[in-house]
C-alpha cells in the first residue's frame, strides 16, 4: 500500500504507470476512490456500442453485400431543395 498526500488544491500525484492515460475515478463510499485506466466513450457515441446498434449494423452490412453500388443522380436528389 502506498500513502500519498492530497494537495491543498485537491490534487493527487499518481504513479508513473498512469502518465498520459485516461482514468476514471469512482467514489465507492465516503473516503474510498477507485481509479481505473481505460478508454471512455462520450455520451453522444454510446449508442454505437450498444448490442442493438451492432445488430443493426450487421444487418446493414449483409444488405450491402447483396447489392452492387449504383451511381446517384445528385440533381434529382436535391431537386426542390434550392436555397
Amino acid at each position: 500500500m502506498e500513502v500519498r498526500k492530497v494537495s491543498s488544491k485537491s490534487q493527487l500525484t499518481l504513479p508513473k504507470e498512469f502518465a498520459g492515460k485516461l482514468v476514471s475515478i469512482d467514489k465507492i463510499t465516503k473516503g474510498v476512490l477507485q481509479i481505473k485506466i481505460g478508454q471512455f466513450v462520450p455520451d453522444s457515441e454510446r449508442i454505437f456500442h450498444s448490442q442493438e446498434y451492432q445488430e443493426r449494423l450487421e444487418r446493414f452490412d449483409e444488405w450491402m453485400d447483396q447489392r452492387d453500388p449504383e451511381d446517384s443522380d445528385l440533381e434529382e436528389l436535391f431537386k426542390g431543395n434550392e436555397r
